[in-house]
């Protein structure tokens, strides 16, 4: 079990590689791209592109991950795929996104391997099976601390979580004068909150955006648009957050996952209004006061006083942003979080 210094460069000086799913477009896979790129650029890796299977549509429809039929894509005869590499990462967005489980021989030549999945709700726990069954990983790493336990007695295996991050290069904050956005929401919404913020701009003659991200082009590099919403969040003097089990209590059942949006506004220099996740590894990385908490069940009047006095305030609660950022910067960062994940195969 090296844990050594010298066992530290031994391992950089292997050959890494990042599987890379070149289909998956759109704005939601931008922190994933980013994530990969620091992996390779701190690791000296180079980038593979994960495999896919050819079969007829009405075929390949029906066993998708997720889909009624997904069992049966153990019964679709494995092709033979070889990869090469002293350490290979695969980091999904989702379980779904996995498609070696369609092929044979894949790990002969691969040496550690590494599985860091970033969305592991209790809904996905059969393709989360079916990526752990397709290899003996050595490291099977979520980014939601909280999902662990259920994660380990579902799975009976070992799981580590290390936190989403964010390119501090991309998420960098505008100064005062630049903020053109006053409010923003991106995501998640209650509606409550998102009408009454939106009817208090509108009288007050302020700027509320809340769909720029949905009007982003599919089609295009994850990397562009996810650079689009980076700047229109530093460019908002306050955005809005909470947590996925008051917004969306079907997503997730038994722990409150601090997703990537929470990193994505503190490197931003942005001030979030709402309610923090309930994972304490939050408090541990953000502070007590990182959010500006609001109460979503009182009435539209005093939903109403609480957005005025934000606004008469919002050159103080920008520059504790500031300061938040620059405290904050090196637990924020994808790089941190890559250093964080070598050092788990050193302990492995």
């Amino acid at each position: 079990m090296p844990s050594s210094a010298a066992s530290t460069t031994s391992m950089m000086n292997l050959k890494h590689s990042v599987l890379i799913n070149p289909t998956l477009n759109g704005f939601e896979y931008g922190m994933l791209r980013d994530f990969e790129d620091e992996i390779a650029r701190i690791t000296g890796g180079n980038k593979i592109e994960m495999p896919t299977r050819k079969l007829p549509k009405f075929i390949d429809k029906r066993i998708g991950h997720g889909t009624r039929y997904s069992k049966l894509r153990e019964f679709i005869p494995k092709m033979e795929h070889n990869l090469k590499a002293d350490v290979l990462w695969v980091i999904l967005m989702g379980s779904e996104n996995f498609s070696l489980d369609l092929f044979k021989n894949w790990d002969r030549n691969v040496g550690v391997k590494i599985l860091y999945i970033f969305d592991t709700f209790e809904s996905q726990l059969p393709s989360i099976r079916r990526v752990l069954a397709s290899t003996k990983w050595d490291l099977a790493i979520t980014s939601f601390h909280g999902a662990v336990p259920f994660l380990e007695e579902q799975t009976h295996r070992k799981w580590y979580a290390v936190a989403q991050g964010v390119k501090l290069d991309r998420f960098k904050p505008a100064s005062k004068e630049e903020k053109l956005i006053s409010f923003s929401a991106y995501g998640r919404r209650l509606e409550n909150i998102h009408q009454s913020i939106k009817e208090y701009c509108l009288q007050t003659d302020k700027y509320y955006e809340y769909t720029t991200t949905t009007g982003l082009q599919a089609q295009l590099d994850p990397r562009e648009n996810y650079r689009q919403y980076a700047w229109h969040l530093a460019h908002s003097f306050f955005t809005f957050s909470w947590p996925v089990e008051l917004t969306n209590p079907k997503r997730v059942l038994t722990f409150s996952p601090m997703t990537c949006r929470w990193f994505e506004a503190a490197a931003s220099g942005t001030v979030i209004l709402g309610q923090p996740p309930k994972d304490p590894i939050f408090e541990k990385i953000f502070g007590s006061d990182f959010v500006i908490p609001i109460d979503h069940t009182i009435s539209q009047n005093d939903l109403k006083v609480v957005w005025e006095e934000l606004w008469e305030k919002r050159y103080f609660y920008f520059q504790s942003a500031l300061m938040a950022r620059e405290k904050l910067a090196s637990q924020l960062s994808w790089e941190s979080r890559v250093k964080e994940i070598l050092k788990l195969i050193n302990l492995s």
